[in-house]
């Protein structure tokens, strides 16, 4: 098989894989990533922090836990469903600081 064809298949894959992501957390990693680049590892601690705090109260972490090992339907509910329907503003909030709830290193 020519190497081309073979990225292919891997992407085809990966591209299959993502397509049954949550898509707000498809977004938040893609942001996490981008952010985390810049940041000093206390500065990455406290937003893995804010974003461990966000998910939780989301809805996608229980349905992914629902989905995967209650039900095991394999089959989540995500919400919003797509990536379009994920607001930048729904993002940045993910990010923004606890106040006094903030991780203190």
């Amino acid at each position: 098989m020519p190497c081309i064809t073979l990225f292919r298949v891997s992407c085809r894959k990966e591209i299959d894989t993502l397509s049954k992501m949550s898509p707000t957390s498809l977004k938040l990693t893609f942001r996490q990533i981008q952010k985390g680049a810049r940041m000093s590892l206390q500065e990455v601690l406290v937003m893995e922090y804010r974003l461990s705090q966000a998910c939780m109260r989301g809805h996608d972490f229980y349905e992914g836990v629902r989905a995967v090992l209650i039900d095991k339907d394999q089959s989540p509910k995500w919400k919003p469903s797509t990536l379009s329907g994920v607001s930048e503003q729904a993002i940045e909030e993910c990010f923004s600081s606890l106040g006094e709830r903030d991780l203190k290193l």
